[in-house]
Formats: structure tokens, sequence, C-alpha cells
């Protein structure tokens, strides 16, 4: 189990200990300029739906993250931001000022009902400014959000 952080604020850093983890060196890598606004404008659109269901599942005690991020600096003192998109299930624990979330994992708990479809599930990327990188795979996946948007391939 994950250690707990604020539930006002789950994607604060130092939520979680563990390292991001890049693509294998062998698949295919693309940047996408201006792509973050296109993917940050398309998660704000289904944040009622994600409210919605976080209420309905409250008195459940769990709670559902649609986004996991990940803070790292490199060698050279730039920081990287890594994000993975799909359900990150926690349980809510404590009362009043004292609540705790607690990671709980990807699988959905089975007494909840099925929470709204993001089409971002399985989409990790790296937050560059404005830009994005991600693999082949997680691109192609979101192309149609990212459409119009300069895309260059990666060697």
């Amino acid at each position: 189990m994950k250690d707990a952080c604020d539930e006002k604020s789950p994607d604060t850093r130092g939520c979680d200990k563990e390292e991001p983890t890049e693509p294998p060196s062998g698949d295919c890598m693309v940047i996408v300029y201006g792509g973050y606004s296109r993917i940050r404008d398309y998660l704000d659109s289904l944040k009622p739906a994600l409210y919605s269901y976080n209420s309905m599942i409250r008195p459940t005690g769990y709670y559902l993250k649609p986004v996991h991020k990940v803070y790292y600096r490199t060698t050279g003192g730039r920081s990287k931001v890594y994000e993975y998109y799909g359900r990150y299930w926690w349980r809510i624990e404590g009362q009043g000022s004292r609540r705790r979330l607690i990671y709980v994992g990807r699988e959905k708990p089975p007494s909840l009902p099925d929470p709204p479809v993001t089409g971002l599930e399985g989409v990790k990327l790296i937050v560059d400014g404005k830009d994005v990188v991600l693999d082949c795979t997680s691109y192609k996946r979101i192309e149609h959000i990212l459409s119009g948007l300069h895309v260059e391939i990666l060697e």
C-alpha cells in the first residue's frame, strides 16, 4: 500500500514514492507541440461526470482519480512531470480534517458501479512545458484529441 496523502490535494508533490517509468528505448516516441493544453481542456470537459461519480460513490468510502502524476528531478536539476491516465482507486479514511486517501489500486472495487469512460485510459506522457512527449501507442490512442497540432517523431 502506498503512503497516504491529503484528500484536499491528492496530486501534490510527495504523495507517491515511485520512480517514473519511461517507455523502452526501442519504442517510437513523439513530441506534440502545444499538446498539454489540449489534453487538459479535454480532461476539464470530463470533470462534471467524474465529480458526479465520486459524489455517488462517496458513501462507500472510495474515491476515483483519473490521473496519476509523478514529479521527477533530472540529474541536471530540471524537473519533469510524468502523467499516467487511467483509473486510480483510493479509499477515504478518517473524519473531518484528519481525512486521508489510501491508494487501493487500479482495479475497481467490486461493490462499485462502473465509472465514466474518459478515453484516456492507458495513456502515459511526459509534460515538457506546453508540449507533451508520448510513446506512439499512447499518441494513437488520443490522436483525435491532438489533431491539428504539430507532431514530431523523436529519434
